[in-house]
C-alpha cells in the first residue's frame, strides 16, 4: 500500500505518517507517493482498507498531516515543492459514498529558511485544527537565521 520509496528522504522526506479517526469510528491514514497525496480508510479497525488519491502536485508531496472532527470530516496539510517553489497546501476533505470531496486552501509559502536564504519546511509538519466556525487554522514555524526572526505564525483557512 505504501510508496517503495519511503525509506530514501532524498526522494520523500518522512518522519511519520498520520493516522486519524472520524466521529463514526473510521481510520484514516494520509499519506505521500511522489507527486500524489493518498488517503486511506478502514472502517474495521484496520483489516481491510479502501483507498483514493486526492491530490497531485507538479512537484513531489509531503510531510502530510490529518485530523479528524464529525462523521467523514477530515482536514489535511501537505508541503509541496523545494526553495523557492516550497508550498503549503491545507485542504477539507469529506469522505462519504464514493471518493473524498477535497476542498484545498489558496496555497501560501512559510516564513522559515536555512542559513543560506533558501526556503525549506523547517523539518516540521503544519498542525491543522477545525474552528467553530467551520474554517481551519494552521500554525507554520518562521525560522529566519538572517533575519534573527524566530517562532510561528498562524493562519486561518476556509470560511470567514
Amino acid at each position: 500500500m505504501w510508496d517503495p520509496t519511503f525509506r530514501d528522504p532524498d526522494i520523500t522526506p518522512r518522519w511519520v505518517e498520520p493516522l486519524a479517526w472520524d466521529a463514526d469510528g473510521a481510520l484514516y491514514h494520509l499519506w505521500s507517493e511522489g507527486r500524489e497525496l493518498w488517503l486511506g480508510r478502514s472502517t474495521d479497525q484496520g483489516r481491510t482498507w479502501d483507498r483514493w488519491p486526492v491530490a497531485h502536485d507538479d512537484d513531489r508531496v509531503f510531510y502530510p498531516y490529518l485530523v479528524g472532527r464529525g462523521p467523514g470530516e477530515l482536514a489535511a496539510t501537505w508541503f509541496s515543492g523545494r526553495a523557492e517553489s516550497l508550498r503549503v497546501h491545507v485542504a477539507r476533505i469529506d469522505v462519504g459514498p464514493g471518493a473524498p470531496q477535497v476542498n484545498e486552501s489558496v496555497l501560501f509559502q512559510p516564513d522559515s529558511w536555512t542559513q543560506q536564504r533558501i526556503r525549506n519546511p523547517a523539518g516540521e509538519y503544519v498542525p491543522v485544527a477545525f474552528l467553530t466556525d467551520g474554517g481551519l487554522a494552521v500554525v507554520t514555524p518562521i525560522q529566519d537565521v538572517q533575519g534573527n526572526r524566530w517562532g510561528f505564525s498562524w493562519w486561518r483557512v476556509g470560511k470567514p
